[in-house]
Parts: structure tokens; C-alpha cells; sequence
């Protein structure tokens, strides 16, 4: 009974997780708050000069909670806009978003 119950709630624990990461080019930007980071659905979207401070990734069961899982990274790496590569997509029981991190700068040629 108790490797049973171990099991289910290993299963129930891996099933579906929350959390993400970030992957950056380097720089050194001072954190901002997560309210601050601005979702926008894609490089064409944006309507000012950006610059690009690395990747973020989230996933969770919901996609709303993926981007902003997503959002956290991006905010820890000084960024203010979370520009989506690609729409938030199931894989497997979670949902996962794959973003540009960036923050204003210079217009982008």
C-alpha cells in the first residue's frame, strides 16, 4: 500500500510541473517587476526599438500560466517586453512558450 501511494503521488507530480528558464546573450540588466513585462505576440508586432536580451521559456498546465512563467525569467534578466516566437503549444500534459526577451532600445534594422 505505501509503494502504491509513493507511486501515485510521484505520477501526479511529474504529470504536470510549472517552471521555465532563460538562456541570455550576456548582459547584465538589473531585474524589473514581473508587471511590468509587456506580452507581445510577435517581433512585427512591436511598435518601438527593442533590444534582445536573450530566451525565455515557461511551461504549465495552462498556457496562461506558461507565458507567465515566461514572463518571471524574462523579468529576473531586466526585460519589458516578452515577444512570442511562436504561440503558447501542448506538449504532452503542459503547455510551453517559447519568447524573446527584450527591453527598449535603439530601432531594429
Amino acid at each position: 500500500m505505501i509503494v502504491l501511494s509513493l507511486s501515485l503521488a510521484l505520477t501526479s507530480a511529474c504529470a504536470g510541473g510549472i517552471g521555465g528558464s532563460f538562456r541570455g546573450n550576456g548582459t547584465s540588466a538589473k531585474p524589473v517587476p514581473v508587471a511590468k513585462v509587456k506580452t507581445v505576440a510577435s517581433k512585427d508586432a512591436m511598435a518601438t526599438g527593442y533590444v534582445e536580451l536573450g530566451i525565455a521559456k515557461g511551461f504549465a498546465p495552462t498556457a496562461q500560466q506558461a507565458v507567465d512563467q515566461a514572463k518571471i525569467h524574462c523579468a529576473q534578466h531586466g526585460g519589458t517586453y516578452l515577444i512570442m516566437n511562436v504561440e503558447p503549444f501542448q506538449s504532452g500534459s503542459n503547455f510551453t512558450v517559447d519568447a524573446t526577451c527584450a527591453t527598449d532600445g535603439p530601432a531594429k534594422k
